[in-house]
């Protein structure tokens, strides 16, 4: 079944909760090791790396909607910036 979803937008939260099962957690900086940031969002380090996993689909699953929209004060100004004020979107497949 095809849904559509909000997209993630780039805001690095997630990485900022805890790291996938590729990442590692940075106790000083308080995020995945592997999280940094280039025009002011979110990048993975090793993206490149996990995708060649067949797994990656599920988890991290880049791109595939973003359910953290409570508590991520990021996330609203990015997709003021980023995107016109309107909530990107994806089909993702379940």
């Amino acid at each position: 079944m095809l849904v559509e979803v909000g997209a993630c937008v780039r805001s690095g939260f997630c990485c900022k909760q805890s790291p996938c099962a590729f990442g590692a957690w940075d106790n000083i900086k308080k995020q995945c090791i592997h999280l940094s940031f280039s025009d002011n969002l979110a990048c993975c380090d090793i993206y490149s790396e996990i995708i060649k996993d067949p797994t990656s689909i599920v988890s991290p699953a880049f791109g595939q909607g973003c359910c953290a929209t409570l508590f991520n004060e990021e996330r609203k100004s990015i997709i003021i910036s980023q995107y016109g004020g309107v909530i990107p979107t994806v089909t993702v497949e379940f």
